[in-house]
């Protein structure tokens, strides 16, 4: 079976942590979450000094 989600008997609201989307070309899939953009994101640092 693929589905992007399945409900038994009663509806159910996922966690935010479950992967949630389509799959095959029906729509963004898992990969469209905030997690897609990890790769492309740089870590930096600010240091703010109290005058």
């Amino acid at each position: 079976m693929e589905v992007g989600m399945l409900w038994i008997n009663q509806p159910a609201t996922p966690w935010p942590e479950m992967p949630f989307g389509g799959v095959k070309d029906s729509g963004y899939g898992s990969e469209g979450g905030p997690e897609a953009m990890e790769g492309y994101l740089v870590t930096k640092a600010v240091s703010v000094l109290a005058v």
